[in-house]
């Protein structure tokens, strides 16, 4: 039989749990939650159950002060009338590139996500910089439906331009998992540049003769892998435009030989049989 102190104690305890809970704080209510399952003798249950699924995705909360790690929800995006890039003839390519910088900026400053996405311009190229938080989920290759609905206010203004888009994967340091669909840093970087691609083709009427894929796993980071704040920055995905002058003439640009011939691991014409062909998750048009 309970004694009077007993159940005073039951009840104080109960008191600084109900308090514990009101400050939201999702990872110290799982603990203190996994706790006392295992005190009452209740299952064990998933950590993250409610927070994040096993690969990466969001179900549909976020911690409340999310590390550098930890994927992120975009708010919802406001819709932009894409404006008109203004290029004159005769302008060089930095020139373009300039006009191109700007209108971009225009866009993300009327989505409010200046500070999330970078626009960077060197010579006649413009490189636009999404972090991995808004792109893909951790360890994925499926867009987010955040990142489909910025590519589809940022697209048609690149689509004004001439010249090359090339579409790079880039990762931090740290090696996929063991039960990743991808072998390595190097194929999910290559796999998420794809999946930019092929939406920027299907849904966004793109130039496919346009577009170039680049993985380039972590050889190429831009910040200390060694910090959480680091390898949040080296997992990226940018696009880079490459302008070109009124003759047509892409200075840097990258040629490729006609495709064709016969690969034995593909068959005639190096078209992979659709078995063999990797599916990509992409969200529909937002």
């Amino acid at each position: 039989m309970a004694t009077f102190a007993d159940l005073m104690s039951l009840l104080l305890v109960l008191f600084v749990l109900l308090l514990t809970f009101a400050e939201m704080d999702v990872i110290k209510y799982k603990q203190i939650a996994g706790s006392v399952k295992t005190a009452f003798g209740f299952s064990k249950q998933d950590e993250l159950a409610g927070v994040v699924e096993l690969d990466g995705s969001i179900l549909g909360k976020a911690l409340k002060q999310p590390t550098p790690d930890t994927p992120r929800i975009v708010s919802n995006i406001p819709p932009v009338e894409t404006p008109e890039v203004e290029i004159k003839e005769g302008d060089s390519k930095s020139e373009k590139a300039e006009a191109l910088e700007e209108t971009l900026e225009t866009v993300l400053h009327k989505m409010g996500m200046t500070n999330q996405i970078g626009v960077d311009r060197k010579d006649g190229d413009v490189v636009v910089r999404f972090p991995n938080e808004i792109a893909f989920p951790s360890g994925s290759s499926g867009m987010t439906a955040e990142f489909a609905a910025i590519l589809n206010r940022l697209v048609p203004v690149i689509n004004q331009t001439e010249g090359q888009v090339v579409v790079s994967g880039h990762t931090d340091n740290i090696p996929v998992s063991s039960n990743s669909p991808y072998i390595s840093n190097w194929d999910l970087s290559a796999a998420r540049a794809t999946s930019v691609i092929h939406y920027m083709i299907d849904q966004n009427g793109t130039d496919p003769a346009r577009m170039v894929v680049q993985g380039h796993g972590d050889s190429r980071p831009i910040a200390d892998n060694s910090t959480p704040e680091g390898r949040a920055q080296n997992r990226r995905v940018e696009i880079m435009i490459e302008m070109v002058d009124d003759a047509g003439n892409n200075s840097g640009a990258t040629t490729f030989g006609p495709i064709g011939g016969t690969n034995t691991e593909t068959g005639s014409g190096g078209i992979p049989s659709p078995e063999q062909r990797r599916s990509f998750s992409v969200p529909g048009n937002q």
